[in-house]
């Protein structure tokens, strides 16, 4: 069954935001059948935002970026690259134009923050859809071939097509009911959760990508495209450029939301505030505090209307949402802590079962300190006492026999390593891979079967832009 429908013609003359933005369908239908359940493809009807946004504007947009705080992200992903998800790179808007001539995907965000008529528009919606949370709006502007590779996003997101036309590759339904974290697929196909290791992720979160569960549509200027929180997509500009207006509905956290409403009126209790006073103590101290809040969930519950308005109240605490952060591979803290991949130095791998249990149990037996870390890969690496070398703690599953360490060496150009390795006789099994856009790798053996590894890392002037 297809996700898409078309308009026989456009909305009414007196068309809100909201009849605008789901025509044909009904805000009711809109809701009901796609918002949290199944993406939905909306077209016909090309003059649906006509006026709303351009180049011009963007290009306001970008000279306002550190008045009013914008992020300017670019990518790398692009049609025949290997798939894995690249990282966004920051850069300063004066060099927007350079990354667009040589083949981007450019991301200006929140772009509302410096265009009136966005964000009176972000604003029209999150009211007429009920939406409890904050509306934030990205810009994308992406040269012919890129855009970004598989990945979902922690928010319900909603794309405007402006200009130009965009392939869209989607799930037909969520990968994850409403993820926790944003998600990508790497280029050896593995899932990573932006900003979770691995051996963190709850039995729910673990999942594979169905390649024959994904429609193709083409976005032109005035279709709308719907995504669930946690649907697969990947998007690429088809022909030509293509710039659209991305719009993030972040979700309240629940729990936090419920908390909060109750946490005032706890803190007024002498038994609330005064601990615990001995650990032989925790465990009756908390059955006495679950039956206080029992109690107190039970009275709130007895008036829905009154719990409404409180929740109303406390939902406009920032903690209280799932940040709406870059879309598709490794987040910013993470490229940045990448940096650490500079100099002329060697790395000894290490296998672990569990990456955050070693890296404590390094610090506290040999006193190491954290260099970088990418959590999504389960990886950490830590200083040693001996100039040049560091470890790198790897997490691998359980049923790994081999955990042996593994000499990692830092190397100019890896093409040209290889090139040495196999006019010596090296067999280099597998391809170049990359490592969340910071590094590319290579692995290889020496005569005796040891296992080597080679990693050239990225731009490093990219690297210091982040």
């Amino acid at each position: 069954m297809t996700i898409t429908i078309t308009a026989d013609g456009p909305a009414g003359e007196d068309a809100g935001p909201v009849q605008t933005l789901v025509h044909p369908l009904t805000c009711e239908t809109f809701l009901t059948e796609h918002w949290h359940q199944r993406p939905v493809h909306l077209t016909g009807w090309p003059e649906r935002f006509a006026g709303l946004f351009d180049r011009a504007a963007l290009r306001r947009a970008l000279g306002r970026q550190h008045e009013v705080g914008l992020s300017v992200r670019v990518s790398g992903d692009h049609e025949g690259d290997d798939g894995g998800a690249s990282a966004h790179v920051l850069v300063n808007a004066a060099e927007a134009e350079n990354r667009l001539r040589a083949g981007t995907s450019l991301c200006v965000d929140p772009v509302d923050r410096a265009d009136p008529a966005v964000a009176s528009l972000a604003e029209s919606l999150r009211a007429g859809l009920g939406h409890l949370g904050p509306v934030s709006v990205k810009c994308y502007l992406s040269t012919s071939g890129y855009g970004f590779n598989t990945h979902f996003d922690a928010q319900v997101v909603t794309t405007v097509q402006i200009e130009g036309t965009k392939r869209w590759r989607v799930s037909r339904k969520p990968g994850v009911r409403f993820p926790r974290d944003n998600a990508f697929v790497d280029s050896t196909g593995n899932v990573r959760f932006i900003g979770r290791s691995p051996g963190g992720l709850r039995p729910w979160e673990r999942v594979e990508v169905d390649a024959d569960d994904f429609d193709e549509v083409v976005l032109r200027p005035g279709d709308v495209l719907c995504l669930p929180a946690g649907t697969w997509h990947e998007a690429k500009a088809a022909h030509g450029p293509s710039m659209a207006l991305n719009f993030s509905f972040a979700p309240v956290d629940l729990p936090d939301l419920l908390m909060s409403v109750v946490r005032t009126e706890l803190m007024d209790r002498e038994t609330w505030r005064r601990g615990v006073d001995a650990t032989s103590a925790v465990g009756r101290t908390l059955a006495e505090r679950a039956d206080e809040l029992g109690a107190l969930l039970q009275e709130l519950a007895r008036d829905p209307d009154q719990l409404a308005a409180r929740a109303a109240e406390s939902a406009t605490e920032p903690h209280m949402f799932t940040p709406a952060g870059p879309a598709a591979a490794s987040h910013a803290a993470a490229a940045a802590a990448g940096a650490a991949f500079a100099g002329r130095r060697v790395q000894c791998v290490l296998g672990v079962s569990d990456v955050g249990r070693a890296t404590e149990w390094y610090g506290r037996v040999l006193g190491s300190t954290v260099v970088s870390t990418i959590p999504e890969f389960g990886w950490v690496e830590v200083s040693t006492n001996v100039d040049g070398l560091t470890l790198g703690l790897t997490e691998m599953p359980t049923n790994v026999t081999n955990r042996g360490a593994v000499l990692d060496f830092e190397v100019d150009d890896l093409d040209h390593i290889r090139a040495v390795l196999e006019a010596n006789g090296v067999q280099v099994p597998g391809p170049v891979t990359e490592i969340a856009g910071l590094a590319r790798v290579l692995s290889a053996h020496d005569l005796d079967g040891n296992q080597l590894m080679f990693f050239e890392p990225h731009d490093q002037g990219a690297a210091d832009d982040r």
